[in-house]
């Protein structure tokens, strides 16, 4: 079985397993206020530029999951069709998006497969999608073959390529992950696999290793990822920050400026320059990068 097989599968058998509820406690980009608010201000950002000519943006949300990410474009007005490989987590997805109606169309199946109907849309998002996704470079590719013209890519809460990062941010990222691990169930089995993966051991019949793909490998390589989308013409922030499990390593992490994860904000048309973020994430093309 292809690699991109096995995490689709290990991602859904993952995922249907979750109770209501269980994926925000282990999300860092929906659990803490710093790193939803610079989600919800990139969303911002991204339907302003698609909208510029005063259309109303259609989303394509890959990996939307049960929900929470996707409201934010829904409340902005945007009509968004929403896909993930896991059917628990979409009829969580259709409860919290009832009052949307016709506004949210709701997709179950392999993204890959669904990017390939021909259909244009003025924004293509992953939220915390592409370390799910073993070859994640030809997936930005297909998204860029699926943006409308003038059409916005957005990606957000993805591991930097491990790298890439500072010593010392790295040391911290490793340090947050055993305090949080150690607090929840199978408190050995996961420090085992943890330590097993630090030898670069990965098994291929694990659903742990497959079901985070790159976020227990090298991380997501955001500078290939920049290099692939300037060559086909597009303005593009790479926007680097910390995220970390618990409140108390967020806010040290927020403290100290602490960059282990990016979000891509990028279209052909315009300056991504003019985003508008907070100071500490508005770099532009490469400058974000310089001393990782």
């Amino acid at each position: 079985m292809k690699k991109s097989n096995t995490a689709a599968l290990a991602n859904r058998l993952a995922y249907d397993a979750m109770r209501e509820g269980e994926y925000m406690c282990g999300a860092p980009h929906l659990s803490h206020d710093a790193i939803r608010n610079l989600y919800e201000q990139i969303v911002h950002r991204a339907y302003n530029i698609a909208s510029q000519d005063g259309r109303v943006p259609t989303v394509l949300d890959l990996g939307a999951g049960d929900g929470i990410a996707t409201i934010p474009f829904l409340s902005l007005g945007a009509y968004v069709t929403a896909v993930d490989i896991s059917s628990r987590q979409l009829d969580q997805l259709r409860e919290r998006c009832v009052k949307f109606g016709q506004r949210i169309d709701v997709r179950c199946g392999d993204v890959f497969d669904i990017m390939k109907d021909g259909r244009k849309f003025d924004i293509v998002v992953a939220n915390s999608f592409l370390h799910h996704v073993p070859d994640y470079m030809s997936l930005i590719e297909a998204m860029t073959s699926t943006l409308s013209e003038g059409g916005v890519i957005m990606t957000f809460q993805d591991p930097m390529l491990y790298k890439s990062c500072s010593f010392r941010d790295s040391t911290l990222t490793q340090a947050s992950y055993f305090f949080w691990r150690i607090r929840q169930k199978e408190v050995l089995s996961g420090l085992v696999r943890r330590i097993r993966r630090g030898m670069g051991i990965f098994h291929e019949n694990s659903i742990h290793d497959n079901a985070e793909y790159h976020v227990v490998r090298d991380g997501v390589n955001q500078v290939a990822i920049r290099e692939l989308l300037i060559g086909k013409g597009f303005n593009c922030s790479i926007l680097e920050y910390g995220s970390f499990m618990s409140n108390f390593w967020q806010k040290l992490g927020d403290k100290l400026e602490v960059k282990n994860t990016f979000a891509v904000l990028a279209n052909r048309y315009g300056e991504v320059e003019s985003i508008g973020l907070q100071p500490s994430f508005s770099n532009t093309v490469g400058s974000s990068l310089t001393g990782c």
